[in-house]
């Protein structure tokens, strides 16, 4: 099979489903964005969003059910690469995350004080990787979510998050907002060289396949 993109990103825009009156809704969107192209010969590289959305009720201070995942959906392994960005910065103030697997079951209710959150913006937490779920490392020179290990064809990473908290002061301050996952992904065998990144030599392979895709 031959290979049109060396990188695939893909961008979800999924409301977070808050129930105010003026909007009273839930909208949701995938759409593909092609990246980088070339012509090598090693099979496809493509990626999709997998996302569990539970809309939840309105209050002042409210957490609702939102499992993030990447399925590779591609015919070879790659690695994986994640933003997420709140269509309102004085919403994601007064954001938290969780990817805690206490009430994994969709019918079963969030219990704030069994689950760890965090703040969903990262520059408000300088212990921001102890938080995240294993496998996921955060970088603060690009604002992106890394999968360290290579995520084989058919299978998918873990959950990035599984929780979204919203604390607002009072219920009047209660918007509607959108949480947008952008996905990329790069193939961990280097179509120029053969090097191959996802040897368990390279302790950090996944870094040197970005790079190298980068530069």
């Amino acid at each position: 099979m031959e290979m049109t993109n060396r990188k695939k990103g893909v961008i979800a825009a999924v409301s977070a489903g808050v129930l105010i009156a003026v909007t009273g809704g839930v909208f949701a969107y995938f759409a593909a964005k092609d990246g980088k192209a070339n012509l090598v010969r090693v099979g496809e590289d493509t990626i999709s969003v997998d996302e569990s959305f539970d809309q939840p009720e309105q209050t002042q201070n409210f957490a609702y059910r939102k499992l993030v995942k990447i399925d590779n959906t591609g015919s070879v392994p790659c690695f994986v690469r994640v933003r997420l960005e709140f269509s309102d910065s004085a919403v994601q103030s007064a954001a938290s995350f969780s990817s805690d697997k206490q009430g994994a079951d969709d019918s079963v209710t969030v219990d704030d004080d069994d689950i760890d959150f965090y703040p969903a913006d990262p520059a408000d937490d300088n212990a921001y990787a102890k938080h995240l779920p294993e496998g996921w490392e955060y970088s603060t020179d690009d604002g992106y979510y890394y999968y360290t290990a290579p995520v084989a064809a058919g299978e998918s990473t873990s959950a990035l998050i599984s929780w979204v908290k919203m604390a607002y002061e009072d219920v009047t301050a209660i918007q509607a907002h959108d949480i947008y996952v952008y996905a990329e992904s790069v193939q961990t065998v280097d179509p120029d060289t053969g090097e191959d990144y996802a040897d368990p030599e390279l302790t950090d392979g996944y870094k040197t396949a970005w790079r190298n895709f980068t530069t």
